[in-house]
């Protein structure tokens, strides 16, 4: 006999109560049973924090087409499917700025489509450290195609990088970095983590910087201003410096 992990059962439990819940609304049923208290919570364990310098060793580890993926994911805080949606007119380099406006997605039957970015706080521009807009820049010379809606990245035949293209290339750099049990979304969580550490940003902020929305729906619709979002970025850049340093001195 299969078991169910506690997650799907929560999952389902949740599906469940929304379903009796509509039940009660038609009048079909006069009270909703479920009424088990956190029954419909996940509880997902923590995710590995991942250091800074191992961020950075990643990205030089991993193949050179991919760098940029790993910056922009350790630093931007951008999801897969945002990274993977990125084309070259997204990147402002005159005002070191990427924005986010879409998400990749395959399709069993339809392929590679586009579609709007989780949730509305999904939609953000995002200020980059310096050293990610320079190897950015890089890349945009390098491996996109001049024309405005081009992918950011590829494969090396030039057709869109596909999420199932991530894990081999992933896995090889984990190894040789030394690191396991990590994921590509794992780097979202660095930025997000390290982002909070500053004092001076907001929950606001920080919501808008990593594109997160809240049950509260006024903090959904809260933006950060061009200044705080620079703010952050030269944030960035100091942590990226000290863990550079870091690695020189060791």
């Amino acid at each position: 006999m299969s078991l169910v992990s506690p997650d799907q059962a929560a999952k389902s439990y949740r599906v469940l109560r929304a379903i009796l819940n509509t039940a009660v609304s038609d009048g079909l049923i006069t009270r909703n049973p479920c009424t088990i208290r956190g029954a419909g919570i996940e509880h997902a364990p923590e995710r590995p924090m991942l250091a800074t310098t191992t961020v950075l060793e990643l990205a030089r580890t991993i193949e050179p087409r991919l760098r940029c993926l790993v910056l922009l994911g350790g630093f931007g805080g951008l999801r897969t499917g945002e990274l993977l949606g990125l084309q070259r007119h997204d990147v402002d380099l005159l005002h070191g700025t990427m924005t986010v406006v879409r998400q990749s997605h395959e399709i069993t039957g339809q392929g590679r489509i586009f579609t709007a970015p989780k949730s509305d706080a999904g939609y953000r521009t995002i200020a980059l450290p310096s050293l990610v807009l320079t190897d950015l820049k890089e890349h945009l010379s390098t491996y996109v195609e001049i024309r405005p809606d081009a992918p950011l990245f590829t494969r090396p035949s030039g057709l869109p990088l596909r999420r199932a293209d991530l894990p081999q290339a992933w896995k090889l750099a984990c190894s040789a970095v030394g690191v396991s049990g990590i994921r590509p979304h794992d780097l979202r969580h660095h930025a997000a983590t390290v982002i909070a550490r500053n004092p001076n940003v907001t929950l606001r902020e920080l919501m808008a910087a990593i594109g997160h929305s809240s049950p509260v729906a006024a903090l959904r619709y809260q933006h950060a201003t061009a200044e705080r979002s620079k703010a952050i970025a030269t944030y960035l850049d100091d942590v990226i410096e000290s863990a550079r340093s870091a690695q020189e001195s060791a």
